[in-house]
């Protein structure tokens, strides 16, 4: 599940230096382990920014979700900061100008938008193939996205119009580049595929 840097980071990094005093730490540490916390936060960052754009990150954001949610809102903060540094580089997208997560509910958002880029996007992914009348036993994903560009882009705009999404995931939809967007669209086809038959069968 993980790569040999990723316990690198959590194994290297939960040994004390001889030559430091942790007294403060200790003080102001949740579990009295300052060195085993800082390692332990630097691991689930590496588990969540080194793996996104790639196949194993769902598999290993869900294995630390819970842990991040329960740090404070201050060092969920650095990993927020570091998740928007990545979107240029693991999604080819940027956030408007100097975007900075401040608070949770920032902060959640954030955690919205890359669990809906990377996984959690059935249903909004479902919802458009049911409006653009294909029959998907016969269609080629590949050629029809390169062909009904435009169309798809209408039922997105329409899907966010007619249903509520939370803010970021709504500025990706509406600003992401417009090839990158139907190729991350026909990406997620291919990989829901049998789920989207099913749904358009139930139809």
């Amino acid at each position: 599940m993980y790569k040999d840097e990723d316990l690198k980071v959590l194994l290297g990094n939960s040994i004390e230096e001889p030559e430091v005093d942790y007294d403060d730490e200790i003080v102001e540490s949740q579990t009295g382990y300052p060195v085993e916390e800082s390692a332990l936060k630097q691991f689930y960052d590496v588990s969540v920014t080194d793996y996104m754009g790639t196949k194993e990150f769902k598999d290993n954001y869900l294995s630390v979700k819970s842990k991040i949610r329960m740090m404070s809102t201050e060092d969920q903060q650095l990993l927020a900061n570091s998740i928007v540094d990545r979107l240029d580089e693991k999604y080819d997208f940027e956030l408007f100008l100097n975007y900075t997560p401040y608070s949770q509910g920032d902060i959640n958002e954030l955690y919205y938008l890359i669990e809906f880029i990377e996984y959690d996007h059935e249903k909004f992914i479902t919802n458009i193939w049911k409006y653009l009348n294909v029959d998907l036993n016969s269609i080629q994903l590949e050629k029809f996205c390169e062909q009904n560009d435009t169309k798809i882009f209408s039922e997105i705009e329409d899907q966010l119009q007619s249903h509520y999404y939370p803010e970021l995931i709504a500025i990706f939809l509406r600003t992401y580049n417009k090839d990158k967007l139907i190729e991350w669209f026909c990406e997620k086809t291919r990989n829901l595929y049998t789920s989207i038959l099913i749904s358009l069968r139930e139809e």
